[in-house]
């Protein structure tokens, strides 16, 4: 069938392949798809633009397409043919290989061989001294630490030591403040209860003095009475002319009796 289309020449459109591809043009299989992608696809399976013109226009005075019962043969897809590559093709794909090769490489060697390899001795060696010198420092702050903490509860017991003292010193005050406010009391009740008893004392003292003062008085003013009526009832015996002499040899009157003062009168009504 293709050895005729090829004697009619390039420009003769071929018939069978003009219905071919009218019947696939209106397959209702294919019409959800785009023109431009039917167009495409005759191109590939090796038709002329006028054969596709020309089916097109047949499609288009075309009847309605035939019931499914009686479809059009489709036309036999051909693989496409592949490129054809030649030595420089390959020549660049090696060169492209091989540089994203070495860069994948070199990038690999310098980020990624770093992390994979085990650490040598040196650097377990240089974590060490580094751990051993985090370690060291803190176990310096924490020492420092200790002896902050240290200072602060001496100074905490010294103050609470000082206040203790001071307490007990206030409370020493107040008690021997107390002690000697008592005494005092005492004092004053004893030398209350001393100026009570002199007081009582010195009464009955002007009392007595007084109560003895007045027995003594009126024994003298009783004595007095006695010898006035002694020497009186002596004169009337005697002479007149022994009269003058008696009376001036006569003792001198005597004298009123002494008074008690007033002060010693009012201190015993007390």
């Amino acid at each position: 069938m293709s050895e005729p289309s090829e004697r009619m020449g390039p420009s003769a459109p071929r018939a069978d392949m003009v219905a071919n591809a009218v019947s696939f043009l209106e397959d209702p299989n294919v019409q959800s798809s785009s023109m431009s992608q039917r167009i495409s696809f005759l191109e590939s399976k090796g038709l002329t633009s006028q054969e596709i013109d020309r089916a097109l226009s047949q499609v288009g005075r075309a009847p309605p397409p035939l019931p499914p019962s009686a479809p059009y043969p489709m036309m036999p897809a051909y693989p496409p043919a592949r490129p054809q590559r030649d030595w420089r093709d390959w020549f660049i794909m090696a060169v492209v290989s091989g540089t994203v090769g070495y860069g994948v490489v070199s990038l690999a060697r310098r980020y990624l061989y770093p992390h994979l390899q085990p650490p040598n001795k040196t650097v377990l060696e240089e974590e060490r001294e580094a751990l051993e010198a985090k370690y060291d420092e803190v176990a310096l702050h924490l020492e420092e630490l200790d002896q902050t903490t240290e200072a602060m509860s001496q100074g905490l017991a010294a103050q609470q030591s000082a206040i203790q003292a001071s307490v007990r010193g206030v409370n020493d005050l107040v008690a021997e403040s107390r002690s000697r406010e008592e005494q005092r009391d005492k004092d004053l009740e004893h030398m209350k209860s001393e100026m009570e008893s002199m007081r009582e004392e010195f009464a009955s003292m002007l009392e007595r003095s007084r109560a003895s003062s007045i027995t003594a008085l009126t024994d003298l003013q009783g004595e007095l009475k006695s010898l006035r009526s002694l020497l009186v009832s002596r004169g009337g015996l005697s002479t007149p002319s022994a009269s003058a002499p008696a009376e001036s040899s006569a003792p001198p009157p005597a004298k009123a009796a002494p008074q008690i003062p007033a002060w010693q009168l009012e201190s015993h009504d007390e």
